[in-house]
């Protein structure tokens, strides 16, 4: 058994206030003469989530600081009931762009779309299939990004446990679950002669690894899982991911801290807890390991050819073979953005500071994209 320490988290993290804008080479055109608010609507965690939330806000920041808009407006809500309130309110605001993150509000963007035909709005990673006409969306295929997740988690742990943790209605949710257990299996099945054999946490049943989507309930879930021995977490979710993100941070601070006291102890040293995030590692870049990333910027340069462009090949949106569409006061190149391993809309990579103590881990990684890609991978099927 690990050394526990046994401090509680009760602070959250502080909303991100300022994000920095990316290093893009932008040239801003002349100030609109009217208004053109770009609104966003984000449930549960809010813009601070370091995830689609805190990309999205990022994202049309930067447009508006390039003219794309007047100004942006932006309102956490707590929920699916919340998020109609918050189109009313937006709606009267004559948003140019309502954006509404995660699938928390999906129905509701539909509902409230469809009644109101002349405006125009856009879903980010809402999973939404049946989206009226004036609805644009961008999402993500997360289940081959999962199976990497759950093979980087089995490489990284040093306890033999790791777990994966999703938020009721989040996409793909049941697939996530089965892919990041066939990453473990795989590794199983090709980890080095006389390395231990690595388990999932609650693997038998996708109702044990689904919570609801609230910072206290990743707290517990974390608390269960690290006091049942998991040292590496895998949580996809916005509230959910944060309270699990924000749990193993603290108790990782105060292992370490535990452990100077110890200093002349003939312990080995506790085991520290480890996630593979969905999103960006930010501040948590020492608990991170590896990150999934959504590429909000590619999603959105690929819809609207208006968006302020990158210098960086990563974010390069694809020349689109159709001419732009004229949808609500924007040239739209596609309406719906897919994002895959495959076209640079989603990817994985191990952050340095796991790179230092798994010193193959990133090419491992690159390893299993491109077997995937190749087809000899069926993240579905294992």
């Amino acid at each position: 058994m690990r050394m526990r320490a046994r401090g509680i988290l009760i602070g959250a993290v502080g909303a991100a206030g300022a994000l920095m804008l990316s290093a893009c080479s932008v040239t801003a055109p002349e100030p609109l003469e009217e208004s053109r608010l770009g609104c966003l609507i984000s449930a549960p965690a809010g813009f601070d989530d370091h995830s689609s939330g805190a990309l999205t806000l990022e994202e049309t920041e930067l447009a508006r600081a390039a003219g794309v808009f007047s100004g942006t407006s932006s309102q956490r809500v707590s929920g699916g009931g919340a998020t109609s309130a918050a189109l009313q309110r937006m709606h009267g605001q004559d948003c140019a762009l309502t954006t509404v993150i995660g699938p928390g509000g999906a129905d509701e963007l539909a509902e409230f779309a469809s009644a109101h035909p002349d405006d125009l709005f856009l879903g980010v990673s809402s999973g939404g299939q049946d989206q009226p006409k004036n609805v644009l969306s961008i999402d993500f295929d997360l289940v081959p990004p999962a199976f990497i997740a759950g093979y980087t988690a089995a490489t990284a742990s040093e306890t033999g446990e790791v777990g994966v943790v999703v938020s009721h209605h989040f996409p793909q949710a049941e697939k996530i679950l089965t892919a990041f257990d066939a990453g473990v299996d795989l590794y199983n099945e090709e980890r080095d002669e006389g390395a231990d054999e690595v388990k999932s946490y609650r693997s038998a049943s996708a109702m044990n690894r689904t919570v609801d989507d609230t910072r206290a309930a990743g707290e517990e879930y974390f608390t269960q899982a690290f006091d049942s021995d998991v040292d590496v977490i895998v949580p996809f979710g916005s509230a959910a991911a944060m309270g699990a993100v924000t749990s193993a941070e603290e108790e990782r601070k105060d292992l370490l801290a535990s452990a100077e006291e110890a200093e002349d102890s003939d312990d080995e040293g506790p085991s520290l807890p480890k996630l593979v995030w969905y999103g960006t590692a930010g501040g948590f870049n020492k608990t991170i390991v590896a990150t999934v990333e959504p590429n909000i910027r590619r999603g959105l340069r690929t819809m609207f050819p208006d968006w302020p462009q990158s210098k960086n090949p990563d974010e390069v949106a694809p020349a689109s073979k159709a001419q732009p569409e004229e949808v609500g006061g924007f040239r739209v190149g596609d309406r719906r953005y897919h994002g895959t391993i495959d076209n640079g809309g989603v990817r994985i990579v191990a952050e340095d500071g796991f790179l230092s103590r798994v010193s193959d881990a990133g090419r491992g990684i690159t390893d299993l994209r491109e077997r995937i890609k190749s087809g000899e991978i069926d993240p579905e099927k294992g």
